[in-house]
This record gives structure tokens, C-alpha cells and sequence, in this order.
């Protein structure tokens, strides 16, 4: 079958956006840093068993550099960047959010030509302006029309944004360390490792922030445990394997801006299924940053 690779970063990032929008609409009523702990052991256990069916091995194998690095990369990726994220949902929604943080491999370009020397070309430099340019516009727009009658959605905040911002670079921040980490290296137990440093992270932030009594919340409730079996299949599992395979499968380069579609899948999901308006510039923000994403990699 052709275009394998490509088709799988297609349905990694259909994955997330369904996941993403099913947090959004029915996770509100419960703590985003509960949510994320509990997301995060489940994915830990899950992909745990797909290293036991798939390597012969439950327990990762890696040096004390690696453990050390990915330990790190899970806490700012999984925990910060994830928890962050969960709270960017409930105070922006999803559509914002995910536009905000399809500027990910924009912060890690950035990031790896300062802390790892990579080359970045004029090029890059202009993909990198578009993809600002193209969130910016939106999030403007958006905050001049509200209290409008055609604004739909949560209102706009600076706590909302910020929440975006921090998740997009806790993203960005873990997925430089993985890759420094990563040179002879499996996914699957890196994945492992990056989900012990998020459990851990999240148990952390639980007790840094008093929210230990809210966990119980989302386990008592169909409700909850409906967004934690989704988050956990479709945002840990599902997204993470089709990723790999991807990464494996075809370029990296080609698997990057599939997976950064994301904005752009939500708009029709939005219309079509949840019967939403979207707006014109919504559209063509998320297709302006999807062309900054896609020239970091030409």
C-alpha cells in the first residue's frame, strides 16, 4: 500500500484534534491537572503493555544520560506542557488552542539553533513569521470581535493565552531533549521513560498546587472516565504509534507537517459535525501557519 507513512501522520493528528475536542466539550467540570496525571498513568500502562506484546520487555533499558533527559523531557512535555494544555482547552477551546500550539515546531527550530547549533535559513526565518503571523491574526480578530454577535466560543483571556503559550513551550522544550536523548534509542521505551518523568511531574504539581483531592473526581463519573479512556487511546496510545510509524515510514520532515494539520482538521470537524460557524479568517490563520510550519522543513 502507498503513502503508508504519510497516511498514518494523517490519522496521528486526526487522532489528537478528536481527543483534543472531546477534552474541550466535556472535561470542564474537572481540575486540567488531574485530568493530565491521570491521562498520563494510563498512557504509562497502556504503552507499557504494547512494549511487552511488541519488544518482550515491560520495563524500559536506557543509560543514566537517557533516563536523565527523558525524565526531564516528560516533565516539562507531559506534565507542564500537557497540564498546560488541558487549561488552555477550558479557558480558549480547542480551535484556539491547537492553532496556538501548531507553533511547536517553530519554538523547537528555535530552540535547536540556539541550544543545539542547527541551521536555520532565511527560509526558515520567513516560515517562522508566517506562522506567527497566522495565529496572531486569528487570536486579534478574535479578541476585537468579543461580545459581537457572530464571536462563538469561550472569551478570550491573557490567563487562556498564557496557559497556550506555556504549553507550547513545555512541548517544545520536551521534544528538544528527546531528541537529544534519542540518538540509539527505541520510541517505545523512550516513550516510557518520557511518561514515568510525566507521572512523576504531574504527583509534583498535585502536591505543589493542593489538587490531590480533586483526582478521585474523574473516576466517579461515566463522564470522566469517558475523557480519560479517549485521552488515553486516542491522545496517548493511537496518536503516539501512528506517530512512530510515520517517523518511520516516511520523511521526517513529510510526518512533521501532516502531523501539524491539526488547526486546520478541527475547522471541518467543527462545522460539519458539531454544526459551528467558522469564520473565513479561521480558516485561512490556520492555513497561513500550516505554510510557515511546512517551510521550517524545506
Amino acid at each position: 500500500m502507498p503513502y503508508q507513512g504519510e497516511l498514518a501522520a494523517i490519522l496521528a493528528a486526526l487522532s489528537w484534534t478528536v481527543s483534543s475536542l472531546f477534552v474541550e466539550r466535556r472535561g470542564k467540570a474537572y481540575s486540567p491537572w488531574s485530568l493530565n496525571a491521570l491521562t498520563k498513568l494510563g498512557g504509562l500502562l497502556t504503552v507499557s503493555l504494547l512494549a511487552w506484546l511488541m519488544m518482550g520487555q515491560f520495563f524500559p533499558r536506557a543509560g543514566a544520560t537517557q533516563w536523565g533527559m527523558l525524565l526531564l523531557s516528560g516533565f516539562l512535555g507531559f506534565s507542564l506542557g500537557d497540564g498546560f494544555l488541558y487549561a488552555s482547552f477550558q479557558a480558549l477551546g480547542a480551535k484556539r488552542t491547537l492553532l496556538i500550539f501548531s507553533a511547536n515546531p517553530v519554538l523547537t527550530g528555535l530552540f535547536g539553533w540556539i541550544f543545539l547549533g542547527e541551521a536555520l535559513m532565511p527560509l526558515h526565518l520567513l516560515g517562522i513569521l508566517l506562522a506567527v503571523a497566522g495565529i496572531m491574526w486569528v487570536i486579534r480578530a478574535d479578541m476585537s470581535g468579543q461580545g459581537s454577535p457572530g464571536q462563538t466560543g469561550p472569551t478570550i483571556t491573557w490567563q487562556g493565552l498564557l496557559f497556550a503559550i506555556l504549553a507550547t513551550l513545555g512541548q517544545a522544550a520536551g521534544a528538544l531533549l528527546s531528541k537529544a536523548a534519542m540518538a540509539s534509542l527505541e520510541a517505545i521505551p523512550a516513550s516510557q521513560i518520557r511518561l514515568i518523568g510525566g507521572v512523576l511531574g504531574s504527583a509534583v504539581l498535585l502536591s505543589l498546587t493542593g489538587q490531590w483531592k480533586t483526582l478521585p473526581a474523574p473516576l466517579k463519573e461515566g463522564r470522566g472516565r469517558g475523557i480519560l479512556a479517549i485521552s488515553v487511546l486516542l491522545g496517548t496510545l493511537v496518536g503516539m504509534v501512528l506517530s512512530m510509524l510515520a517517523i518511520k515510514l516516511t520523511q521526517v520532515a513529510v510526518a512533521s507537517i501532516l502531523m501539524s494539520l491539526m488547526p486546520v482538521m478541527i475547522l471541518p470537524i467543527e462545522h460539519f459535525v458539531l454544526k459551528e460557524r467558522v469564520r473565513p479568517r479561521e480558516v485561512m490563520g490556520a492555513l497561513l501557519t500550516l505554510l510557515g510550519v511546512g517551510m521550517l522543513f524545506a
